[in-house]
């Protein structure tokens, strides 16, 4: 249940009166996103290191010559020691987020009478299904991406984003359809749903994925 629905429902029970609390969630919902807003401002600066502590811990490892922490790889604005493994899992992991792109991976979904499933983006908890295997060393991974390699799917987003770009510098839109894209083709409980269900998928749901196809 969502913020609004609870306070709702805990006016309904004082107020009895639906427009009011319709009326009292216009105010309300603003400031309430606000107050998360500054929440969140709030507790990532937390996190943040400040320019002296970097270099005092730069200086300490120094001193105590653990040179081998103080990796040339890792930018003076992480905090230390930030050792190769992890430096290349957060340049993958920034790199991953460029699949998240809406209409870039896409599900058949079922039109009137199933006779041409068009295809829609891809719910967000199985497009982090789908990122996390299409780097995934593994037979899962490897099932996933079929006869697909890891280059021809970063190809199809180079693609992607190239066509964006265009449309950004001469202010004009592709048509969705003529966008490259990934089809995800998606199995729950044994069966396939791609193209057959309208159902909405979490994280929870027993779902296998395989690339269906690039369309480039």
């Amino acid at each position: 249940m969502s913020w609004s629905e609870e306070v709702a429902f805990i006016l309904l029970e004082i107020i009895c009166d639906p427009e009011i609390i319709r009326y009292l969630l216009s105010i309300a919902k603003p400031l309430h996103f606000r107050h998360l807003s500054d929440e969140a401002r709030l507790f990532h600066e937390s996190l943040r290191m400040t320019r002296e502590k970097r270099w005092a811990l730069t200086k300490e490892l120094s001193k105590q010559r653990k040179f081998h922490e103080m990796n040339n790889r890792v930018p003076i604005t992480c905090s230390l020691p930030f050792n190769n493994i992890e430096w290349r899992t957060s340049c993958e992991l920034l790199k991953s987020i460029h699949f998240m792109r809406e209409g870039f991976l896409r599900k058949k979904f079922p039109t009137k009478g199933n006779h041409h499933p068009r295809d829609i983006d891809l719910e967000l908890p199985l497009k982090i299904k789908s990122i996390n295997l299409i780097t995934e060393d593994s037979v899962i991974g490897s099932e996933f991406r079929g006869y697909f390699g890891i280059k021809d799917i970063r190809e199809a987003l180079d693609d992607f984003e190239m066509y964006q770009q265009i449309d950004n510098e001469i202010e004009e839109e592709t048509p969705y359809h003529e966008l490259p894209y990934i089809r995800i083709e998606i199995w729950c409980d044994g069966v396939c749903k791609s193209g057959y269900s309208k159902r909405i998928f979490t994280l929870k749901d027993n779902t296998e994925l395989f690339i269906d196809e690039i369309m480039n």
